[in-house]
């Protein structure tokens, strides 16, 4: 049987109350960032050797620009194992646009969201067990509708072939 010192009390109190404050952390191992952007478009990568959130949802942010903005937004994922889900979200509400779940073969998902009040872009990351994936984000202004005019119809007058009958006026006399 071991032999308990105060100091290793004192550790297993203290992982003890560390431990908590360690849930809803993306915790990934062997990660991988890079990131490229631009006054117009950009995109981050990151992969991973393995990533744990115990199934909470994460809060991450990429600093894009200062003010809100529109953005064109394609998020691609990957996993070997686990579970990889990412939740794009969309103005200062933080309403979710759209969600992905990463899979063995990649899965891709695209949508306009609107950034938050200081120009990031968040999106949450849950991970359960997942191991060698990667996800990419890259964005761009929305494309600009161009208007198209329809042509408005001309009317054109077209001889009928039924014969009008010839009105007549009927009085009456009392």
């Amino acid at each position: 049987m071991p032999k308990w010192t105060l100091t290793h009390i004192r550790q297993m109190l203290l992982i003890g109350l560390l431990a908590p404050l360690l849930t809803g952390c993306l915790l990934m191992a062997g990660r991988n960032e890079q990131a490229t952007i631009t006054a117009d478009l950009g995109s981050q990568n990151v992969e991973f050797v393995s990533s744990d959130t115990n199934g909470e949802a994460v809060l991450q942010a990429l600093d894009i620009g200062s003010q809100p903005m529109l953005l064109d937004v394609t998020f691609n994922a990957q996993v070997a194992s686990g579970e990889l889900v990412i939740e794009v979200l969309s103005g200062e509400q933080a309403n979710v646009a759209f969600t992905l779940v990463a899979s063995a073969e990649g899965s891709s998902q695209r949508g306009i969201v609107m950034s938050n009040d200081v120009g990031d872009l968040q999106y949450r990351v849950k991970s359960t067990n997942a191991r060698n994936g990667s996800y990419r984000i890259s964005y761009q202004p929305p494309p600009t509708p161009t208007f198209t005019p329809t042509p408005s119809p001309t009317l054109t007058a077209t001889p009928s072939e039924t014969p009008v009958p010839p009105t007549v006026e009927v009085t009456a006399t009392p």
